[in-house]
């Protein structure tokens, strides 16, 4: 009796020691929970508030996603004990429209001791304020005699008038208004209405003046989102450069970035374009005269020829055929060939050997990203190596094969795209699941295929490429010398 009356004794004791413990050191789970909210339906280009509320201090790393867990931004804050109020306009981590349908943010709050707090708030993004997604130059010159068609290129997320102000130095000369269309399957061109402005440097009456001149361009809805870039204009007309032997036009493998940036801005010697905004196929010949056998097929104007020899009427040139993808060399009229300079500040490198694309700004890379190219099949094709310019934006936002939709196409290579992953709707959600697993290998029908999400480590997306890149950046192709074919069921 003795010996069970004393463990009731020793029990009692380390019941009270073990209370007084708990109420000198409050357990983890007595204090208040991670809270976030956001507005239930939220609108793009359109602000609004995330609400923190945090029991202890730290960084708040917040994740948007989509039902299907795919990642579009990652935000970081720091965050005080209590209230916090973080600003969001309802946009991608490169400040992309995202479409209606159900997303949420996961939060976690790393406190000042190394703890980590978690929670979820989900919401629904509906609609967007009209705002002017892009504008691209498509040169930094302007030639008043006409000799270059200058233009500007506009997408908005939704119709709207865009406005371009015209300064000299800190003076306003004049502000152009142009109302543009939501075009999301195709652009339409036609003077101010469209995807595409052109313009002779016209103000009101009067003709700017050579010289100088900044220009920027905002939505008059919605102004907080504006694109800047110097023009200079010139009485003209364009310098008409030699067709000259041109040395190689794809670097290789192992060359350094600034070997490689000095190849991306050579300028192309392309075929001439034969008009209706077809870039048709020309025939190569084994001889320099036409009734000689040819030797390949290559595109009009988007497609750099390395030029081997030239001997006045006949040029010698080498490239990949189009239609098998093999290198090739033959002859072409000179009079069917032109000079024409990249884009100045953007380049990009596509290596099919690891399915990647690097993205070199003003000679840097800034980031590479997985791709999918050609996967030669039944009615599918390798994706051609070769330099190449990027075209107009001719077919808006998105385009439909296959049963899939495609984002952000931007032109290339005649019938070839750089462009987002296939998706299909299962409701409001975008289902990317198809498509998605086939990043990093072989799996287009020529296309290049690259992912709408970011990463963590990467915000390097197809929208931030789509937004940035004008009209005739470079685009170079590494070969794989793969030439093996090899059916895939999923396609």
């Amino acid at each position: 009796m003795r010996y069970k009356d004393s463990l009731r004794r020793l029990i009692a004791l380390a019941g009270i020691i073990i209370l007084a413990a708990g109420a000198a050191f409050p357990a983890f789970g007595d204090e208040q929970p991670l809270k976030v909210s956001v507005p239930d339906t939220v609108k793009g280009y359109t602000p609004c508030k995330i609400r923190i509320q945090s029991p202890v201090a730290g960084e708040a790393v917040m994740c948007l996603r989509d039902p299907n867990d795919n990642l579009w931004r990652v935000m970081h804050a720091p965050v005080t004990a209590g209230e916090n109020i973080i600003p969001w306009d309802g946009l991608g981590e490169n400040l992309e429209r995202m479409f209606a349908g159900p997303y949420r943010f996961d939060v976690t709050v790393t406190g000042e001791d190394g703890t980590e707090r978690t929670a979820t708030a989900k919401f629904e993004i509906n609609g967007t304020t009209p705002t002017l997604v892009y504008a691209l130059p498509s040169s930094e010159t302007l030639y008043l005699d006409g000799s270059e068609q200058w233009f500007v290129e506009l997408y908005v997320s939704a119709t709207c008038t865009v406005q371009m102000e015209i300064r000299e130095g800190d003076k306003l000369i004049r502000t152009e208004n142009i109302q543009v269309s939501y075009q999301q399957e195709s652009v339409k061109v036609a003077g101010k209405s469209g995807g595409m402005f052109t313009w002779n440097g016209k103000t009101g009456k009067t003709t700017l003046k050579p010289g100088d001149y900044t220009l920027t361009f905002r939505s008059k809805n919605n102004p907080d989102y504006s694109f800047t870039y110097p023009l200079h204009v010139e009485e003209g007309p364009c310098p008409v450069y030699e067709i000259t032997v041109t040395g190689p036009v794809v670097p290789k493998r192992g060359m350094t970035d600034e070997e490689i940036w000095e190849i991306m801005m050579k300028p192309s010697v392309v075929i001439k374009g034969s008009g209706n905004g077809i870039l048709h196929a020309v025939s190569l010949y084994a001889e320099p005269n036409s009734r000689s056998k040819t030797t390949g097929s290559v595109r009009e104007y988007t497609q750099a020829l390395e030029v081997l020899e030239t001997n006045g009427e006949w040029t010698l040139v080498r490239a990949w055929n189009y239609k098998d993808s093999k290198e090739c060399t033959g002859y072409i009229r000179t009079d069917r060939l032109q000079v024409v300079k990249p884009a100045a500040h953007y380049g990009v490198l596509i290596d099919k050997l690891d399915q990647s694309m690097t993205v070199y700004q003003d000679g840097k890379p800034v980031g590479t990203v997985a791709v999918s190219t050609g996967k030669p099949s039944n009615h599918q094709f390798e994706t051609a190596a070769g330099a190449f310019l990027t075209n107009i934006r001719d077919q808006g936002g998105s385009f439909a094969q296959d049963g899939f939709r495609y984002e952000y196409p931007i032109r290339y290579h005649a019938g070839n795209f750089i462009h987002g992953l296939g998706y299909t709707r299962v409701g409001r959600p975008r289902d990317y699941s198809k498509n998605l697993p086939m990043l990093g290998q072989k799996a287009t029908h020529g296309c290049v295929r690259v992912s709408s999400f970011v990463t963590e480590e990467n915000g390097i997306n197809l929208f931030w490429i789509w937004t940035r890149l004008p009209y005739h950046t470079r685009v170079i192709i590494l070969d794989d010398m793969d030439t093996e074919v090899i059916d895939d069921e999923n396609q």
